[in-house]
């Protein structure tokens, strides 16, 4: 199983694309109105995307390993499985 290929597919396709929704989605709430725990939220989803587009670039420069795409790929699992059971 080639797990960078699979990491680069969840990415683009699904990760990133809600990430970037979540990042607009908070801007839009702090442009109605000014509170600190959405401003802080919006630095944590900026964080998140960072280290993801951080990872897509690792991935295009061929400098990741299948071990360390496993290891990515297992947190997400995680965080999905913690997400769904609230």
């Amino acid at each position: 199983m080639d797990y960078i290929k699979d990491l680069e597919n969840l990415l683009k396709t699904d990760i990133l694309i809600e990430v970037n929704d979540d990042i607009k989605e908070l801007q839009k709430e702090l442009e109605k109105k000014k509170k600190k725990a959405l401003n802080e939220e919006l630095e944590y989803m900026l964080q998140v995307k960072q280290y993801f587009d951080e990872v897509l670039l690792d991935i295009e420069n061929n400098s990741i390993t299948q071990e360390q795409a496993l290891d990515i790929l297992e947190g997400l699992e995680e965080m999905k499985v913690d997400n769904q059971e609230i």
